[in-house]
């Protein structure tokens, strides 16, 4: 490896020091495959093998198993060392829900493959994703001075310009594919993002916003692994512009705790949620950074910083900074809302299971967003 490679890598390592280096798997994996390359450089017949793996690989994560996916790359890098076969490992981590292992991996293939601007572009949009913007931009600038003509660190860069970054055309192509592979089963021609929404009750619920669920249109949830399922409405009185839904099928579920108290003006929190888009392809939620505001009235709701909601699909979850569910983000005429947690456990009471969590201990962004992963939910409607 070059001078400036190593150089570019340690830098980019140290930006996700605390995700690599809390994924010993990952400095593992590291080794055996630079140890690999470099033991046997491939002859025709592995470069054949390696590619066949890659395409089986690939098939096998377009078919929602992450797991064969990662073990047929897995065996590919062990032939080549290459950027094609860590962006699939990266990409496999995703859709497994591993996004601090991939954010770790991901760091080593924008560093380690500078000729290969898929790598970069990939990394940036996670950590862009995970609500890490600055350092993103910095990365993807750099890829664009290597390379100004590559139209994939182009579109990319103006996605992330515009704040709610949405990936269609070519930005699902792998390698670099910039989603998740979701499931469309029963999705007819004309279905829709509406808005997003939150998992609870063990994934066999969801909160979301009553409006964008209102008509007797045919609903669906999907989650940021790209698990999908039909969903219909819980009848009963919502609270705060929010109903339930009941999930056909439960989707995986993290452990979600509530706050016990409301949140006070001031604090930090995480707002998560899916940029809005026209269609219903999947895609991984994005995580924004920032205060909530002023009590807005005597049921706990709270005034929420603009800029965490710019964008985005109504009804995203918020979190505190020990990650637990804060309450839901909401646009109205007066900016943004926090609908307060609390008011939704007591309005759902007997209904739908909220637990408190007392854990208060902090977590970092990317841990909040590894959870979101699963509890994120896209509200997909048709007529």
């Amino acid at each position: 490896m070059s001078d400036r490679r190593r150089d570019v890598l340690i830098g980019l390592l140290g930006l996700a020091a605390g995700p690599l280096a809390a994924s010993p798997a990952s400095e593992e994996k590291l080794k055996a495959i630079m140890q690999a390359a470099a033991a046997r450089p491939p002859d025709a017949e592995r470069l054949r093998e390696r590619e066949a793996l890659l395409r089986e690989a690939e098939a096998a994560l377009a078919e929602g198993d992450a797991e064969k996916a990662e073990q047929g790359f897995d065996r590919a890098a062990l032939i080549l060392h290459s950027a094609d076969t860590e962006m699939g490992l990266v990409r496999s981590y995703m859709q497994s829900g591993q996004y601090r292992r991939a954010l770790a991996f991901g760091a080593h293939t924008a560093g380690a493959h500078l000729d290969a601007v898929g790598g970069a572009a990939l990394y940036a949009w996670l950590l862009h994703a995970g609500g890490q913007d600055v350092i993103a931009r910095k990365l993807l600038a750099d890829a664009q001075a290597r390379a100004p003509s590559q139209p994939l660190v182009a579109s990319v860069g103006r996605e992330l310009a515009s704040g709610a970054p949405h990936a269609s055309g070519d930005m699902l192509l792998p390698p670099a594919r910039l989603a998740p592979y979701g499931d469309s089963t029963g999705l007819p021609r004309g279905a829709h993002l509406v808005a997003a929404g939150t998992l609870v009750d063990e994934g066999r619920t969801a909160l979301v916003p009553a409006r964008a669920v209102a008509g007797g249109r045919r609903l669906w949830v999907r989650n940021g692994l790209g698990h999908l399922a039909p969903a219909s409405p819980i009848q009963g009185r919502g609270a705060g512009g929010i109903a339930l839904l009941r999930l056909g099928s439960p989707l995986p579920a993290p452990s979600l705790g509530m706050v016990p108290a409301d949140v006070f003006p001031g604090a930090v929190a995480f707002a998560v949620g899916y940029a809005q888009a026209g269609g219903a392809g999947a895609a991984w939620p994005l995580l924004r950074t920032g205060f909530v505001g002023a009590a807005r009235d005597t049921q706990g709701d709270r005034d929420l910083d603009p800029s965490m909601h710019q964008g985005m699909a109504p009804g995203g979850p918020v979190f505190d900074q020990a990650g637990r569910f804060a309450g839901v983000a909401l646009s109205d005429g007066g900016g943004v809302r926090l609908v307060a947690a609390t008011r939704l456990r007591e309005a759902f009471a007997g209904r739908v299971a909220l637990p408190v969590s007392r854990d208060g201990g902090r977590l970092g962004p990317d841990a909040v967003y590894e959870a979101a992963l699963r509890s994120t939910l896209q509200v997909i409607a048709a007529r």
